[in-house]
């Protein structure tokens, strides 16, 4: 029996060896504070929790979910667009329900034809898309980011003849790992390089609503653009990691349609009742804003002292990471293994990309509690 070449030379997925080591500290009796997973540890939004239960008691029998989305939730992205970037979205063709983001960012290189083309990845990223292209067999062209391009691909030093050959162009803003906001002006330069070489933009928004400043940009901010895919999710908006629920947004008709016929036969349907509770989500503005706002607190509690201690920390202007470095530290693994010492974990840079040496991230998605003794236990490091 033969498989898949990318699973047979024993990679796995980027950030289990951080959380290994977690597991590993605390089998030998570290009291470990994991901050390696984005995965928020404060309350779901309370009234969905309330309609969920309620759509649960209503069900009789189970019945398959409609792969393209319930129309009443189709509806409410639709409207939330309307009121959060003035957009009309018609939630038939321009809107496809999708189980987090996840499961569509890796899906969606099916849809599209790979002959001469390739994946653009920027060299530090989510590392679900660098491994929906190796499972699918799609050459990758990784884009070099480092502070000086602000840890966004620089377009500019993309020649017309690379251009060519893109396919796909990932673009996740604000990035993990890095929190690197694209502004509008970016965004702008990137859509028209994929109208002039017929690329697809997909923008990978989950920590969109995350903001402690203006809100990022969007490829929403383009509703005349058809090069673009748009994906949100309500896990970190809305701390449902674990409910499975998002969206795929795009103007272009045909793709939408394509992706629609796609996904049918995928079993990809978020479960109906998910979907009907998460309408109160997608159409509820204040809980959004009051994470953002926690967020905002937490980091503004651990950054000061990290800072002390003469780490460099990079943006932290939206989401829930740090990227960080020490003058005084080369690697990653030095900066991670420092940190093990008072029984941290965090995500050594280097999981996210070759670009990453020298970095770390950390989250800060927990609670307050939490926070306050990573703050004591930073205070301790030796560096």
């Amino acid at each position: 029996m033969e498989f898949n070449a990318y699973l047979t030379e024993e990679q796995e997925y980027a950030l289990l060896g951080a959380q290994k080591r977690a597991e590993k500290l605390k089998k030998s009796g570290v009291d470990v504070i994991d901050l390696t997973v984005g995965d928020p540890k404060e309350s779901t939004f309370e009234p969905l929790k309330n309609l969920l239960v309620s759509e649960i008691k209503k069900i009789k029998h189970s019945q398959y979910p409609k792969a393209a989305g319930d129309p009443d939730y189709l509806n409410a992205v639709s409207q939330w667009a309307k009121v959060t970037y003035n957009q009309d979205i018609d939630p038939e063709k321009e809107i496809l329900s999708c189980n987090g983001s996840k499961e569509a960012i890796f899906s969606i290189p099916i849809a599209l034809k790979w002959t001469t083309k390739k994946v653009f990845i920027p060299s530090l990223s989510y590392p679900v898309y660098a491994m929906s292209a190796g499972l699918f067999g799609i050459d990758v062209e990784y884009l070099p980011l480092s502070r000086d391009t602000g840890f966004l691909p620089d377009l500019d030093s993309i020649p017309d003849e690379k251009w060519k050959e893109c396919g796909i162009f990932w673009i996740n803003s604000p990035h993990n790992p890095t929190t690197a906001i694209a502004s509008h002006e970016y965004f702008e330069k990137l859509l028209a390089l994929a109208e002039k070489h017929d690329f697809l933009v997909c923008s990978d928004e989950c920590y969109n609503a995350l903001y402690y400043g203006e809100r990022p940009a969007s490829c929403m901010n383009f509703p005349d653009s058809k090069q673009w895919l748009v994906f949100r999710s309500l896990s970190k908006r809305s701390h449902m990691t674990g409910f499975r629920v998002g969206a795929m947004i795009s103007k272009n008709h045909e793709l939408m349609a394509y992706l629609r016929k796609m996904r049918a036969s995928m079993g990809v349907g978020t479960p109906t009742f998910i979907q009907k509770a998460a309408i109160t989500a997608w159409t509820d503005r204040v809980h959004p804003k009051e994470n953002a706002e926690n967020y905002k607190k937490k980091r503004d509690l651990i950054l000061p002292v990290l800072k002390e201690k003469g780490f460099d920390v990079f943006g932290a202007e939206a989401g829930f990471y740090v990227w960080f470095r020490h003058p005084n530290i080369e690697t990653s693994q030095d900066l991670c293994d420092l940190f093990a010492d008072q029984g941290i974990v965090i995500t050594p840079g280097t999981a996210f990309g070759d670009d990453g040496e020298g970095y770390a991230r950390m989250v800060y998605c927990d609670t307050e509690d939490t926070i306050n003794k990573v703050i004591d236990r930073v205070r301790k490091l030796s560096c």
